[in-house]
């Protein structure tokens, strides 16, 4: 995917990221100082920056957020197959067509 200035979007490693927002706050939380410094743009930063305090302050990370939609979606799915298959018993069970 590319930016609209035509260059390629540019990936951030965790440990760059952890440095960056390190750094912003040491300097006494200066986004745009620290971007510029880095040469990236302080929205970016920034969002890494909430991001840390988020989790730092109890949060779910991102990935942690992905794995609950999907185990909520794994939940959903099994609770609909045991309703289906409760009604399956109730239904054979009560059924003129058991032997007896």
């Amino acid at each position: 995917m590319s930016s609209s200035s035509g260059r390629p979007r540019r990936k951030f490693t965790a440990e760059f990221k952890a440095e960056a927002v390190a750094m912003v706050e040491a300097s006494g939380g200066q986004i745009g100082k620290v971007a510029r410094e880095l040469g990236i743009h302080d929205s970016s930063l920034g969002n890494w920056v909430r991001q840390a305090r988020e989790e730092a302050a109890g949060a779910p990370s991102a990935e942690e957020r992905a794995e609950m939609r999907e185990l909520r979606r794994e939940l959903e799915r099994v609770t609909r197959e045991r309703d289906l298959l409760a009604k399956a018993v109730a239904f054979f069970s009560t059924s003129p067509l058991r032997g007896g």
